[in-house]
């Protein structure tokens, strides 16, 4: 054999083994570098899992406190209206207190043509541009008697339905029990003390439709006779 030959196999002897180490080196690196990236790939998931369960808490976290200062919003709310309507209820009540204090301290007592009647300046002057309005308005100087007593020289038998229309004007009702003759009467007063059409608001029509019906009657008789 010639010398060059047998000096290639023996390189390619040495060379064998050496090749194998470095295959099996490369081979080594790759598995340790591929576990490397694969545990990399598996702590950035467990990582964005983590990352995603605590956004998750704190978005029910930021849900749950939205929902307890709405709920903290609609208290102070209801509180606040709480506190309107005892605010409301007091300065009702306060108005309450002082018109029964002003009522109280402005008793007024009346004659009216031998009957006495005890009232107040206030329900005597509610309905303004009547006769009893101008008189208590103040504008004029009253003088009583002895007890303290004012004096008007009217009948009095109706007086107290002028109190009663005063002291619930629009919601006072003549009773039904009075006669055409005891209307008739009180529309005199009525009229006199400016109230006849609150009380009787038909009453002109009345008479006249009356008056009408009497003379169409009369007529009529007149006519068959």
């Amino acid at each position: 054999m010639a010398p060059g030959s047998r000096r290639g196999d023996m390189l390619g002897q040495q060379h064998g083994p050496a090749e194998e180490n470095r295959e099996k080196l490369c081979g080594s690196l790759y598995n340790a570098v591929k576990g490397c990236v694969e545990e990399g790939f598996k702590e950035l998931e467990e990582e964005r899992q983590k990352a995603k369960r605590e956004s998750a808490r704190l978005l029910a976290e930021a849900h749950e406190a939205m929902a307890e200062a709405k709920r903290d919003a609609e208290k102070v709310v209801a509180m606040q209206r709480d506190l309107e309507k005892h605010r409301a209820a007091l300065k009702k009540e306060k108005a309450t207190m002082e018109k029964a204090h002003t009522f109280q301290t402005s008793k007024i007592l009346l004659d009216v043509g031998g009957y006495k009647f005890t009232t107040s300046r206030q329900t005597l002057t509610s309905i303004p541009d009547t006769y009893l309005a101008s008189l208590f308005s103040g504008r004029f100087e009253l003088t009583t008697d002895a007890d303290g007593v004012y004096f008007i020289d009217r009948d009095g038998t109706y007086f107290r339905h002028i109190l009663n229309c005063l002291r619930d004007c629009g919601r006072f009702e003549l009773s039904s029990d009075v006669t055409s003759g005891q209307k008739k009467e009180l529309a005199v007063e009525l009229e006199f003390y400016g109230l006849l059409d609150h009380v009787l608001p038909h009453h002109a029509h009345e008479v006249i439709g009356r008056a009408l019906l009497q003379r169409a009657c009369l007529n009529g008789t007149k006519r068959e006779l």
